[in-house]
């Protein structure tokens, strides 16, 4: 796959997830997609592991009942082939809490026969923790 043609999926399927429309975004999964956030599941619970394209649509819907999505913004992004890599940065509002959230997250996708086939996303869940509880997490007691 060529860079240009990766650039125009990722693209494609941003404006996709963005609709929270699963009309529009199951097209663009395999049907037996591996897709997994690693992320505190009780704060967040889009987090986690899913398997297949329904339960991907589905965990869509929980994403969508946390946060609104404001902005998304690629800081890097590195495609070799089928593969590509990414550093993003998310403007949201976090709805249980009204909070304004400024979240960083790796992404690391894989696309087969034009459809995401692999996905993992790590965010920096101990700052989106704090801004989404609206307090600093003391660790003094883990010490």
């Amino acid at each position: 796959m060529t860079d240009a043609i990766m650039r125009e999926f990722a693209r494609a399927f941003c404006d996709a997830l963005a609709s929270h429309d699963p009309h529009l975004i199951a097209p663009w999964l395999a049907d037996d997609i591996d897709w997994t956030i690693y992320g505190p599941v009780d704060l967040f619970p889009f987090f986690g592991q899913r398997r297949g394209k329904a339960a991907v649509v589905a965990m869509c819907a929980e994403i969508d009942a946390c946060l609104a999505l404001k902005t998304c913004d690629k800081e890097v992004r590195l495609n070799d082939g089928a593969q590509s890599a990414a550093l993003l940065k998310f403007a949201a509002e976090h709805k249980p809490s009204g909070r304004a959230l400024s979240l960083r997250m790796a992404m690391f996708a894989e696309v087969h026969e034009g459809k995401l086939k692999r996905f993992r996303g790590v965010f920096d869940t101990f700052d989106a923790a704090e801004q989404a509880l609206g307090r600093e997490i003391d660790l003094s007691a883990a010490a």
